[in-house]
């Protein structure tokens, strides 16, 4: 497909805390250094102001939809769906099916754009509910890891963990461009005699899907070190490990400001190191470095931002959309769905099952895993 056939991805500008301004920055200035056509959707008057502002490069590659309406954090998604016929998000998503356009990017509420995308698109056949998947960065200069679920089902069964291993898995393939990502589940422990019930039954799961690379049980300290590439868990604890994490990185950050503060040492040692807390935490820490997350399991790519995005957040959020469309990342998931669906209909959840399936591990891949902690 040609630069000049290719379809644009819908930004929807009303979504964002800051009003159309930012995104709409983000979106030519994606448009401008990537080449990516954007087809803006919001209120008209106001998008065109916003890009009277800025210089766009290739002004055909940038296009308006007038949908005027959004939703407020105190509107309830479900029922704004039925309410609002025009609001913005909902028309992002219509103008994918209706093959206007590759993906959705919104910093939008996201229980307004879940609710949206199951509503216009609905999800991958065999998917119960679509899942978030977050990068976390690792300590190292490896790429991040994949965290599936984080924020969008806080109760799940053994199939949804093996959904969203098998979304994960073609995720991070698409991204980084691994021929076989590792594949944990998050656990209290490494060994097979840990977890709860849930978590024994999804990897017992796991491991009975041939074309998957399930590693086991992975422990919360090995999601930022080179262990796994991708780490399944339910939403509510998802969620939990996510903002931990980023609670601990503003406790860095603040005990830091205050210590320099206190010494005239601190602070030339802080001039001194400047340029290396400048890449760790603008590039690696950064979450506007990531752009945003998708919303895997909706039968189109869509990537949800968080309110407060800067242009530099949808600016990757929008390079993210293109790369998963072209890797055509939504049939790949589509096929291996089905193949599983046989191994997740022999799964009985009798009582005793968990113990018979704990010899079903790979103790050897288990064993690497505690060599390398």
């Amino acid at each position: 497909m040609t630069m000049s056939d290719s379809l644009p991805v819908a930004v929807d500008v009303m979504g964002g805390d800051f009003g159309p301004e930012i995104i709409v920055r983000g979106a030519i200035q994606a448009c401008n250094k990537l080449q990516i056509k954007v087809l803006l959707v919001g209120d008209e008057n106001l998008i065109r102001a916003e890009m009277a502002k800025n210089t766009i490069d290739r002004p055909e590659m940038v296009s308006i939809f007038n949908a005027p309406e959004f939703i407020t954090m105190e509107d309830s998604p479900t029922k704004a769906i039925r309410s609002k016929a025009n609001y913005s998000i909902k028309q992002a998503f219509q103008l994918v099916k209706e093959g206007q356009a590759q993906s959705v990017v919104s910093p939008g509420n996201t229980g307004a754009m879940l609710a949206a995308g199951l509503y216009v698109v609905g999800a991958i056949e065999g998917i119960s509910r679509p899942a978030i998947a977050t990068l976390i960065p690792r300590a190292d200069e490896s790429h991040p890891t994949v965290l599936v679920d984080s924020g969008a089902n806080v109760q799940c069964h053994a199939e949804q963990f093996a959904h969203f291993a098998i979304m994960g898995k073609f995720y991070s393939q698409a991204l980084f461009n691994l021929p076989e990502p590792r594949i944990g589940i998050l656990s209290n422990g490494t060994e097979s005699s840990k977890g709860n019930d849930l978590s024994r039954a999804s990897a017992y799961i796991l491991s009975n899907i041939k074309d998957l690379n399930f590693i086991g049980f992975v422990e919360g300290r090995h999601i930022p070190r080179d262990i796994a590439d991708v780490v399944v868990c339910d939403g509510f604890v998802g969620n939990i490990v996510l903002k931990t994490m980023e609670g601990s990185v503003e406790l860095v950050v603040d005990s830091i400001r205050r210590n320099v503060s206190e010494s005239w040492r601190g602070k030339i040692g802080m001039y001194l190191a400047k340029p290396i807390f400048k890449k760790l935490f603008k590039e690696k820490l950064d979450p506007s470095s990531y752009g945003g997350a998708p919303l895997l399991g909706l039968n189109n790519i869509a990537i949800v931002c968080h309110g407060s995005s800067n242009e530099k957040a949808i600016f990757n959020a929008i390079r993210v959309a293109n790369q998963l469309y072209k890797a055509e990342i939504i049939s790949k998931m589509t096929k291996s769905l089905v193949k599983i669906e046989s191994i997740l209909d022999d799964v009985s959840y009798e009582d005793g099952m968990w113990d018979r399936a704990s010899g079903k591990f790979d103790i050897k891949k288990k064993k690497s895993i505690v060599e390398r902690s």
